[in-house]
């Protein structure tokens, strides 16, 4: 993949590959930069630490670790091509298919950079999300299967976080119906890309799985919760299908997603629903009470051939991708 200097320079700025002892800047940290000094991040490649203190204002702290960050990359381009060649591709918020609705919705909490493998185009296009409980009863499994069928019959992208339970029912589902599929994962991605069905699903060119995080990264509730606003603002609607009450991934995925604005949230009322669900509904996600439902709903009416492209990052305005920033 040809990079151009602010792709490169955002790689080297914020991944954890080959840190070697250096703390790559964190999402908050990399946009407050870009925001401070009104550059695009490939200006840094040649602004010596000097020239980063006295012109851009920098603490002599951060100019030094900036300095550190960008001077890494050879060892990294080893690092970058090493995942190419397993079929993982490293997308900078400054590259062609970042997904768009992540900086206009999350701003300075959109990743710079993720780690995708499979059809990285499906991430240009809005998505029916499916979210719930590992641990979902018959009920609601066959409900996040139906709702999976629907997001095929419209030619949406079946959005997930590939987690046990509820995503990967939905994602099943998808597959079988010849449905196409995002998933975001809060885990490995080297790991799952091991599994014959994700082999052969990535192989057939209907699906993207993808990560904010190092491709080798473990699961952790930390990352969880920030790839689940990432589902929020991938899909053009995301419903939940079973949540505990006050507690779990899903239960505050959904209630951040509703608080903060991050995309448009729907909950299931019927079988299978959680204890969680009808208090989702009183903080403002739209109730489904029939699968039929979505079918209607406005956020799902337009197709991706009607959908307005996405602006650039160069066309988002300062204040709408810095908001938040500190």
């Amino acid at each position: 993949m040809r990079r151009d200097d602010d792709s490169l320079a955002t790689i080297l700025l914020v991944s954890r590959l080959c840190a070697d002892g250096v703390r790559p800047l964190k999402a908050s940290e990399f946009w407050s930069l870009m925001g401070q000094t009104n550059r695009g991040p490939g200006d840094f490649l040649n602004l010596s630490q000097a020239e980063l203190i006295s012109e851009q204002d920098l603490s002599e702290d951060l100019a030094v670790r900036v300095k550190e960050l960008v001077g890494r990359a050879t060892a990294l381009a080893f690092e970058l091509e090493r995942l190419e060649q397993s079929g993982i591709k490293s997308v900078t918020a400054f590259d062609e298919h970042y997904p768009r609705e992540w900086l206009l919705r999350l701003g300075a909490k959109a990743p710079p950079l993720m780690h995708a493998a499979g059809a990285i185009e499906l991430l240009d296009s809005p998505g029916l999300g499916v979210v719930g409980s590992r641990d979902v009863s018959q009920a609601g499994g066959d409900i996040a299967r139906d709702v999976a069928r629907t997001a095929t019959r419209r030619g949406l992208p079946l959005v997930s976080g590939g987690a046990r339970g509820v995503d990967q029912l939905a994602m099943d589902a998808a597959y079988e119906t010849g449905g196409a599929v995002i998933g975001i994962l809060a885990d490995s991605l080297l790991r799952k890309l091991k599994r014959p069905e994700v082999r052969r699903a990535v192989h057939d060119g209907n699906t993207v799985m993808c990560t904010p995080y190092s491709p080798s990264a473990p699961f952790s509730a930390g990352n969880a919760m920030g790839r689940n606003k990432l589902i929020y603002a991938q899909a053009a609607l995301t419903l939940v299908i079973a949540s505990d009450d006050g507690a779990g991934g899903t239960w505050s995925g959904a209630s951040e997603a509703l608080k903060y604005g991050y995309g448009p949230v729907a909950v299931w009322r019927g079988p299978g629903e959680g204890p969680g669900n009808a208090p989702l509904q009183e903080r403002g996600a739209r109730p489904i009470l029939k699968p039929e439902d979505l079918e209607s709903l406005p956020d799902l009416s337009g197709s991706q051939a009607n959908r307005p492209e996405s602006p650039r990052i160069d066309t988002i305005t300062q204040p709408a991708l810095f908001s938040g920033v500190g």
